[in-house]
């Protein structure tokens, strides 16, 4: 059977179309490959009313609510800690060092199995902004991100504690945080028996 000049031309064009599909399917699998390999979230913490970084803190972290597997990372000069997630188990590390003055429970870069929820929290002595300060015990709360959402296009936590505002970068997670209340303060100090001002 013989090929018209149309078949021919229908022809190409189908091959072409084809071509197309596949290079879309390949950079379709080639982004969600990349996805499930290690990535890093940094996390930041600023201060609700200044918009200034809070550094020589530690900042919780976990995967779901599994308490077991969580980390709390020291943030550096800059306000910043870090973390990754992974699919790979020979990959997962949270090597913990009570030295880093995070409650024994301190660790720098952690590797946390990848899960659609991250929470992340702050310690007591610089509660989330997130939460109203008449709350109580909210400064000891922790706040759920969807983790795709997180790696995609960042997430910034509310801001109670005042106007500042913030734009994250994909995989950045930034934290609203205030000081302590004198009414913080003082329970601080009847709990632990030592003056915490």
């Amino acid at each position: 059977m013989s090929m018209t000049t149309g078949d021919k031309v229908n022809s190409r064009f189908f091959g072409m179309g084809l071509s197309a599909m596949a290079l879309f399917a390949l950079l379709f699998l080639a982004s969600y490959a990349t996805a499930l390999h290690a990535q890093t979230i940094q996390i930041k913490l600023v201060d609700g009313k200044t918009g200034r970084p809070v550094a020589g803190v530690c900042v919780a972290a976990r995967m779901m609510k599994d308490y077991r597997k969580s980390a709390e990372i020291p943030m550096d000069k800059d306000g910043v800690a870090r973390l990754r997630l992974t699919q790979m188990e020979n990959e997962l590390d949270i090597s913990y060092n009570s030295k880093l003055g995070c409650g024994g429970n301190g660790a720098i870069n952690p590797v946390f199995k990848y899960a659609g929820s991250l929470t992340i929290g702050t310690n007591g002595d610089h509660p989330s902004c997130a939460f109203p300060e008449s709350m109580p015990n909210a400064r000891y709360e922790g706040i759920d991100f969807s983790t795709k959402e997180v790696l995609e296009h960042g997430v910034v936590s509310a801001n109670t504690c005042g106007k500042v505002t913030a734009s994250p970068q994909p995989g950045e997670v930034i934290l609203f945080v205030r000081p302590r209340n004198f009414r913080e303060k003082v329970k601080d100090w009847s709990a632990r028996e030592s003056f915490p001002f």
